[in-house]
């Protein structure tokens, strides 16, 4: 009966790790600003980004357990992400950088498949990012605060003592704020100026690895 009872305790085992170590790394995606008139001058303003890159470092704590499959646990995050892209006025392209990078405190749930070393997880990060935009000389440099919404799973790599595992994820703001509107050449310094509503990561799938113990 108790050897019978050693494949149970064996699978249950990461239910019991009290810490959470993880490294991702993400693949955001930012706002486009849409093709816009600008009144009395008749040319488009448009501008994109390309799928960027960084990685998410966190460290997470168990709260709480119900029962061998359900958990609860908070952590604190550290992230960087940038991005490549162009904004065009008229017939001219020029080239942009964005940047967010900062720390998020969040809640994440974990609900285990028995035996097979696989959970799936849901939970939310509140992110306060520093947001630079830069494009032709011009810049917005500014603070961001965001709730973002996570979705993903993990799989248990078999081993003792500690439990390694791989991650993947889906991630998007709760909420967002949409690109200014241009309806003169004056709109686009406020476009430069409005950090958040003009380009900024709104969506990001992420792969990583963590260790619980």
């Amino acid at each position: 009966m108790r050897l019978a009872l050693v494949p149970l305790c064996l699978a249950a085992l990461p239910l019991c790790a009290q810490w959470d170590l993880r490294l991702e790394l993400p693949r955001p995606s930012g706002q486009s600003l849409p093709q816009t008139l600008l009144s009395g001058t008749g040319q488009l303003v448009a501008g994109d980004l390309s799928t960027g890159g960084g990685f998410l470092a966190s460290a997470n704590r168990q709260l709480f357990q119900l029962g061998p499959l359900l958990k609860l646990e908070g952590g604190l995050e550290y992230s960087q992400l940038s991005a490549d892209g162009s904004l065009s006025k008229g017939a001219a392209a020029q080239g942009t950088k964005l940047k967010q990078k900062g720390v998020g405190v969040g809640l994440n749930a974990q609900v285990w498949v028995p035996f097979v070393g696989l959970a799936g997880e849901i939970g939310l990060i509140q992110r306060f990012q520093h947001y630079t935009f830069d494009t032709a000389g011009a810049s917005s440099s500014k603070d961001l605060s965001r709730t973002w919404l996570r979705v993903g799973a993990r799989w248990r790599i078999p081993a003792v003592i500690v439990s390694p595992y791989l991650v993947a994820s889906y991630q998007q703001p709760v909420s967002k704020d949409h690109p200014v509107k241009l309806s003169s050449v004056s709109d686009l310094a406020t476009y430069f100026a409005a950090q958040g509503n003009g380009q900024e990561f709104e969506r990001m799938w992420t792969f990583g690895a963590g260790v619980s113990f």
